[in-house]
C-alpha cells in the first residue's frame, strides 16, 4: 500500500515575523516601532489568508498586531497627556499675567 508523503507546513511569511518583533521593539524601546508593527502585521495576515495555506506564521502576525496596537495606544495618550500639560500651562500663565 502507498502512502502518499506528508507535505512540509507553510513557511512562515517574513512581514508577520518582522511584525512580531518591532510590536516587541515597540513596547520595550523605541514606541514609534509600533504603528509600524500595526500595518505589517495586518499586510501579512490578509497575505497569508489570500495564500490559501501556503504560508504560515498567522500567530506572529496577530502578535505584532496586538502589540503595534497597544504600543500605538501609548503612543497616543502620551500626545494627548502633553497637549493637556501645554494648554494647562498655557492657561496658568495667562491667568498669572492678568
Amino acid at each position: 500500500m502507498y502512502q502518499y508523503p506528508v507535505p512540509p507546513p507553510p513557511q512562515d511569511d517574513s512581514g508577520a515575523t518582522t511584525s512580531m518583533v518591532l510590536g516587541i521593539l515597540g513596547l520595550v524601546l523605541c514606541g514609534l516601532l509600533s504603528p509600524i508593527a500595526l500595518f505589517m502585521g495586518m499586510s501579512a495576515k490578509r497575505r497569508i489568508r489570500e495564500s490559501g495555506g501556503y504560508i504560515g506564521g498567522e500567530g506572529n502576525a496577530t502578535a505584532g498586531i496586538v502589540m503595534g496596537a497597544i504600543g500605538t495606544a501609548f503612543i497616543v495618550l502620551g500626545l494627548v497627556f502633553v497637549v493637556i500639560v501645554i494648554i494647562m500651562a498655557a492657561a496658568a500663565s495667562q491667568s498669572g499675567t492678568g
